[in-house]
């Protein structure tokens, strides 16, 4: 008899147990957890990379991602956070924002994905139209420029069944902290 009561309780202690030996060391020396199981927010059954390594976790890349804004903000440039936001690259991404003021506006953007190495983000204004390649899994967020003034949209087409997310933010920023190109709506082709 205590033999049965003692069993599931050393069946379940053996899973524990071998549950904490395949946990590996993350680049930053936390612990990835992570194992091929249904994920809570994505409702599907998460793949291991092309490469081997761990399982794409949805809240593991939301971590990522926001370290890549933070690593890319600057304090020095006074940002007013005016919008932010997330999407999976499933759904793709196509804000219009408004830019009224007189400060500029910076655009942080960064994806986390599953295999997929860079994403295409749109920015248009009118007749203007710029693409640029937005490599995902970055440590630092791409940053583009745009001039106070009429509305503008931000897009990333969806990705039919891609793995991953999209993460921006929006600020103002003073005048004397752009850098480089001052519109990217125009591209600075010139």
């Amino acid at each position: 008899m205590r033999t049965r009561q003692f069993l599931p309780v050393y069946v379940a202690t053996i899973a524990l147990l071998a549950g904490c030996a395949e946990a590996k060391d993350e680049p930053n020396g936390a612990a990835d957890r992570s194992s091929p199981r249904p994920s809570a927010s994505a409702g599907q059954q998460s793949k291991p990379p092309g490469d081997g390594g761990r399982s794409w976790e949805p809240d593991d890349a939301m971590q990522r991602a926001e370290r890549a804004l933070k690593s890319a903000s600057d304090s020095d440039a006074r940002p007013e956070l005016v919008d932010t936001a997330s999407a999976f690259i499933a759904s793709g991404m196509d804000k219009k924002h408004k830019t009224p003021g007189d400060r500029p506006y910076l655009l942080s953007i960064t994806c986390d994905t599953d295999g997929i190495g860079e994403l295409t983000l749109t920015l248009s204004r009118g007749d203007q139209e710029q693409a640029y390649g937005i490599e995902c899994g970055d440590r630092e967020a791409d940053q583009f420029n745009i001039p106070a003034g009429k509305p503008f949209t931000a897009r990333v087409d969806p990705v039919k069944d891609g793995t991953g997310l999209i993460l921006w933010r929006l600020d103002t920023i003073d005048r004397d902290a752009v850098e480089g190109c001052d519109d990217d709506l125009d591209g600075c082709d010139g």
